[in-house]
């Protein structure tokens, strides 16, 4: 029987549905070998998980997705970082803090539009995690103003939208060396989003470590194709389901069958990279 990994899980600290001891269940059921809560901007999630570990655990990878720009819908994924490094932890409060004046000013243009809804609705949903789109579009829900969560992203808050507000990514050269210099390796996240592969000649030049080319946006051809880029770019393989709780948002944790031996390369990367 083989042995499997998930590098992309998601909980309630970012724009999951799910505690960190909720996931920490489901991963259990799961049988993976390893996995990793890596929340958009946020350590908070991977730290709670850490501390309801026992023995007989999975193996819990330290990460964190990162939103950059250049690209459209472009994240990087940063693997075994020192969830401790100064530099980082300021970097993720200072785009929290931006995230947050981003919710109230959705919620502002929302009010504007004749949507009876308030910043404290909005937090409500976010529940101590910074405001992202994920928790407007619950509100709304919740609100009634919308009859489905899918709805509030195609009528208010998708790119473009009456009450879209661009977010202040991380540019990828400061994101990637801020990532090494955490000890950690970075990882370019669902390539086939928004073709963010298309920016990978780009991403290498900066650095990059690695392609995520299991996930649920990606065919056997594009996973095919994207170990194909790994090797012509000598980059490391990794993957996950990309969970966030939601039903019909990517998968389910496990659902990818990431092969385990793919974490000792990326560890071993890492050791090239801090020597």
């Amino acid at each position: 029987m083989g042995k499997y990994i998930d590098l992309h899980l998601h909980t309630a600290f970012s724009d999951g549905t799910r505690s960190p001891r909720e996931l920490l269940e489901i991963v259990r059921e799961a049988n993976l070998v390893a996995f990793s809560v890596a929340d958009h901007d946020s350590l908070d999630g991977y730290r709670a998980a850490k501390k309801l570990l026992v023995d007989d655990d999975p193996e819990l990878i330290t990460g964190l997705e990162l939103s950059v720009s250049g690209g459209g819908d472009m994240h990087i994924l940063a693997y075994c970082i020192n969830p401790d490094d100064d530099d980082l932890n300021r970097a993720i409060d200072k785009f929290q803090m931006n995230r947050n004046q981003r919710g109230g000013l959705m919620v502002e243009k929302l009010n504007g539009l004749g949507v009876a809804i308030t910043i404290e609705e909005v937090k409500a949903c976010a529940d101590g995690a910074a405001i992202g789109r994920p928790h407007v579009a619950r509100a709304l829900h919740r609100a009634g103003a919308v009859r489905t969560y899918e709805e509030a992203f195609e009528k208010y808050l998708g790119d473009n939208k009456p009450a879209y507000v661009p977010k202040q990514n991380f540019a990828p050269s400061e994101t990637i060396a801020m990532i090494h210099e955490a000890g950690g390796v970075a990882v370019l996240a669902h390539p086939n989003i928004d073709a963010a592969f298309n920016q990978l000649d780009r991403l290498v030049g900066m650095g990059l470590d690695g392609i995520e080319i299991y996930h649920p946006s990606c065919s056997q051809r594009d996973t095919d194709w994207f170990k194909h880029l790994a090797e012509k770019y000598r980059l490391i393989v990794t993957g996950g389901s990309d969970f966030h709780g939601m039903e019909d948002r990517y998968g389910a944790v496990g659902s990818q069958r990431v092969p385990a031996e793919l974490l000792a390369a990326l560890k071993q990367r890492v050791q090239q990279k801090r020597n």
